[in-house]
């Protein structure tokens, strides 16, 4: 059975990433249903896909709330009918080092970008199982995921779990046509990034990152969504289980790399921004 075009589900989808994704499924002439915890801050979003003439559902989901995503997945389809592409791009990062991180800070990272991951993944599985229709789900794990980060131990360990979950799931859904792949976004010009490529340390960081990619620049989001929809056509259903870099070649050279220290000093531990 070949996959089908259905509906697509983006997670995240008021930050640049997200956005830019969606408005790429609704180019493609997809319906589009958008997430993120408040609602209005989709409505840009909403705006953007329906000038493409494509019907969109906005819903506030949090992810790490299992009866909101169960609900809002069920939304999502009474709305547009079968979803047949999940994006599952929302996530949580804190700088911190693992010794001083708190509990709490921890625990938000693992319900976001790990168990939320999982919920909103399991309950869109289960519909595209029951639709019968095939499917694809893309799962933003970061360059994190596979290159570790000082002072994002917590993000690094959680986007490696996701992109271990893809694995599995690409290998349980198999025989019910269903693809599961990541992306590992680098650095990628976003307001998310932004306040840490500007001012000095800014600047310098930049410049760093800039002379250390192979490609020449740092990302854009729609370097990362044109592989979330190529990942996510019919057309390229023998890719599954695989997991792509969208860095421009950074983590050639170990980046991101926010912060560094100096490991010749012992029995002290201090951190300052790399540049």
């Amino acid at each position: 059975m070949s996959e089908q075009l259905g509906a697509a589900l983006v997670t995240g989808a008021a930050g640049d990433i997200g956005q830019t994704t969606a408005v790429g499924f609704a180019k493609a002439g997809r319906d589009v249903a958008v997430f993120d915890r408040k609602v209005e801050l989709l409505a840009e979003t909403v705006a953007l896909c329906e000038a493409e003439g494509v019907k969109v559902h906005a819903a506030a989901v949090d992810q790490t709330d299992h009866d909101a995503v169960e609900a809002g997945v069920a939304g999502a389809i009474a709305a547009l009918g079968p979803i047949t592409a999940l994006f599952a791009n929302a996530g949580y990062g804190k700088f911190s080092s693992l010794i001083d991180q708190p509990l709490k800070e921890w625990h938000r990272h693992v319900d976001v970008n790990f168990t939320g991951t999982f919920a909103i993944c399991q309950a869109v599985a289960r519909s595209m199982i029951d639709a019968r229709l095939g499917g694809s789900i893309v799962i933003n794990a970061s360059s994190g995921a596979s290159q570790y980060s000082d002072l994002l131990g917590a993000y690094c360990a959680t986007k490696a779990g996701v992109k271990m979950l893809a694995t599995g799931l690409a290998s349980e859904l198999g025989n019910h046509r269903i693809r599961v792949n990541c992306v590992e976004p680098g650095v990628i010009e976003t307001g998310m990034t932004g306040p840490m490529l500007t001012g000095e340390n800014g600047d310098a960081h930049r410049e760093i990152l800039l002379s250390d990619t192979p490609s020449g620049r740092l990302g854009i989001p729609e370097d990362v969504a044109s592989v979330v929809l190529f990942l996510s056509s019919p057309e390229n259903s023998f890719l599954t289980g695989v997991s792509v870099p969208v860095d421009g070649g950074q983590t050639i050279h170990g980046h991101p790399r926010w912060y560094r220290t100096d490991y010749r000093v012992e029995h002290t531990t201090e951190w300052e921004v790399t540049r």
